[in-house]
């Protein structure tokens, strides 16, 4: 009996190390071996065989998962992704004042908002590999079934997120545990209903007879920030009990052509004196352009103001545009192009 207990113990202990020398292997290879295993160690069952899938898969520029042999252990998922904007589906102003510019995100581009860590981090130098360019990347991580653990996932995040932009010759600032930040999701940063967005705060509703403090209509106020424009619609009544709607707009960059194309016949019509249409209308909306050379670049500027009633509505939106371009810092050699109504 003696002797069977001796052989068990030292089957027992042998399997035990085998385990441990194979959990340590699994760590060091994780993610290219750059996780911090004492910290990440505690958080995994030492009493189960851990296993280890690894990417980076068809967008990710590394990603790993190590979760024990039963089904209950806790499971640590790390990944980096390129952060790269889902296909551009329009640049109109309702699109970059309101909805989304763009297409839907892949899953892969969202997993960041479910994770418990994550981290953006600046590439100036760009990421190789990518047709279009690629300045920035993201690491993001998650402890799922297991005990709260924030510090030790935001302390793997930075670790791989450094390495990272070392191996990728990224240049810009060193990551720090500082920049690290739960998902998004579930974050109650949602703006209050009657806020302006900070792209409509160039608009002084007393400019068009409107109350000093109005509140906004029914569609209320939208505004839009994308890398390569700003939008704001803004819907508001006047003293009068007058309907009104503004709306402004500004494109550089990448999104110039496109805007060209979208706005092509508004331009060409826009350096001709316009006349009011003389159909009577529901309502009526005037656009005035204009150009700048800014801090992102040659820019289009458009301003537009719609209302009930056509008359004054020309002299209007000059006042508006004045407005949106003395708010517009950081551009110079503006010139007018002119208005045109479009209904």
């Amino acid at each position: 009996m003696a002797l069977l207990a001796a052989l068990v113990a030292g089957y027992v202990l042998v399997r035990a190390e085998r385990r441990e020398d194979h959990n340590e292997a699994v760590l060091a290879r994780a993610c290219g071996g750059v996780l911090p295993g004492e910290m990440l160690r505690d958080l995994l069952p030492d009493d189960s065989r851990w296993q280890l899938r690894t990417g980076p898969g068809p967008r990710a520029l590394m990603s790993c998962t190590i979760t024990g042999e039963n089904e209950d252990d806790p499971t640590l998922e790390v990944a980096a992704v390129p952060v790269i904007d889902p296909p551009l589906e329009a640049v109109t102003v309702d699109r970059i004042s309101g909805e989304s510019p763009y297409d839907d995100a892949p899953e892969w581009a969202e997993a960041y908002e479910e994770a418990e860590a994550q981290v953006t981090v600046g590439c100036p130098k760009g990421l190789p590999g990518y047709a279009r360019p690629v300045t920035s990347f993201r690491v993001h991580a998650t402890l799922r079934d297991g005990p709260d653990a924030a510090a030790e996932v935001g302390t793997a995040v930075v670790a791989l997120a450094e390495d990272l932009r070392e191996k990728n010759g990224c240049g810009g600032k060193p990551v720090t545990y500082d920049a690290v930040k739960p998902g998004p999701r579930g974050q109650d940063d949602a703006p209050d209903e009657d806020e302006i967005p900070a792209t409509c705060r160039w608009f002084r509703p007393a400019d068009l007879g409107a109350a000093k403090n109005p509140q906004p209509a029914r569609n209320g106020a939208h505004g839009g920030n994308p890398a390569w424009a700003r939008g704001c619609a803004l819907a508001f009544t006047r003293d009068d009990d007058l309907g009104m709607s503004v709306s402004s707009a500004s494109w550089w960059g990448v999104a110039l052509p496109e805007v060209r194309t979208e706005y092509g016949a508004e331009l060409a019509a826009a350096d001709r004196e316009p006349s009011p249409p003389k159909e009577q209308w529901r309502s009526y909306e005037v656009v005035a352009w204009a150009e700048s050379v800014c801090a992102d670049g040659p820019t289009l500027h458009r301003v537009s103001t719609t209302a009930p009633e056509k008359a004054g509505l020309a002299k209007r939106v000059d006042v508006l545009l004045d407005r949106y371009l003395a708010a517009s810092k950081d551009c110079r050699d503006t010139k007018k192009l002119g208005k045109v109504w479009t209904q």
